[in-house]
C-alpha cells in the first residue's frame, strides 16, 4: 500500500511473513522502536504482540492513541493486565488470516486519515469538527451545530462583524436571527471560561469579533 509502513514489533517470524505481502515492513525490538523509528511522510501502523513485551513497554504502545494492532494468543491478555485500547487500537486473535489481516489495516488506515482531516489547531486548543469536539490539556466540550460553525467561520476569516457572521452561519433575515446569533455566542463563551477558564477564546473588539 502506498504511503503507508509497517512497524511489526518483537516478532520477527511474523515480520518475515507478512513482508512476503506488498507492505513496506520494518522490525523492531521493543526499545529500538521508540530509539530508531524515524519520522516520514508515511503513516505507520504498528503490529504489537503485548505478551511478547515488557510491561514497561507495553504501557507506552497503549498510551498513544496510533493506530495499532495488538496480536494476542491469550484472549485474557488486556483485562488480567488492566490494559485499555484506544479509539485507534484494534485487538485480534492469533493465529489471523494475512488477507484478513490487510483488510483490517485498510480500514483502519481510512479511518485515521479522516480523523486527521478533520482535526484543527486553534493555538493551544484542539478542534475535532467531526466529532464536533474542542480540546485542551485533556479537557473537553461538546459543540452544538452552531457552535462549531461559529468557531469555524471566526477560523476561516479571524475579524469578522455579526452582520457577516449572521449571513454565512445563521443565514440572517430578521431581528429573530440576530437575537439566537447573541444567545449561542453567549453560552459558547461561558461553556469555554467554566471548561478551560479561558475568557478570550473568542472576543470582540470594535464590533468584530476574533478568536484569540
Amino acid at each position: 500500500m502506498n504511503n503507508l509502513q509497517l512497524a511489526i514489533i518483537k516478532n520477527k517470524n511474523f515480520y518475515d511473513l507478512v513482508n512476503e505481502l506488498d507492505f513496506d515492513c520494518k522490525f523492531f525490538e521493543e526499545n529500538d522502536f521508540f530509539l530508531n523509528n524515524k519520522s516520514n511522510n508515511k503513516l505507520t501502523v504498528r503490529i504489537v504482540f503485548p505478551e511478547n513485551l515488557t510491561l514497561k513497554y507495553n504501557n507506552k504502545f497503549f498510551m498513544e492513541n496510533v493506530p495499532t494492532l495488538f496480536l494476542l494468543k491469550d484472549k485474557n491478555f488486556l483485562a488480567n493486565n488492566n490494559f485499555k485500547p484506544a479509539s485507534f487500537h484494534v485487538v485480534l486473535d492469533v493465529p489471523i488470516d494475512l488477507f484478513f489481516l490487510k483488510e483490517i489495516i485498510s480500514i483502519l488506515k481510512m479511518k485515521y486519515i479522516f480523523f486527521k482531516k478533520s482535526k484543527i489547531l486553534i493555538n493551544n486548543y484542539e478542534l475535532d469538527s467531526n466529532q464536533r469536539i474542542l480540546s485542551k490539556n485533556n479537557k473537553a466540550i461538546k459543540l452544538t451545530e452552531k457552535e462549531l460553525s461559529l468557531i469555524l467561520g471566526l477560523k476561516k476569516k479571524n475579524g469578522i462583524n455579526k452582520s457577516e457572521l449572521l449571513k454565512s452561519i445563521w443565514n440572517y433575515s430578521s431581528k429573530v436571527e440576530t437575537h439566537t446569533f447573541e444567545t449561542n455566542l453567549y453560552r459558547l463563551r461561558k461553556k469555554i471560561e467554566k471548561k478551560f477558564n479561558d475568557k478570550n477564546f473568542i472576543y470582540e473588539k470594535s464590533s468584530f469579533y476574533y478568536l484569540s
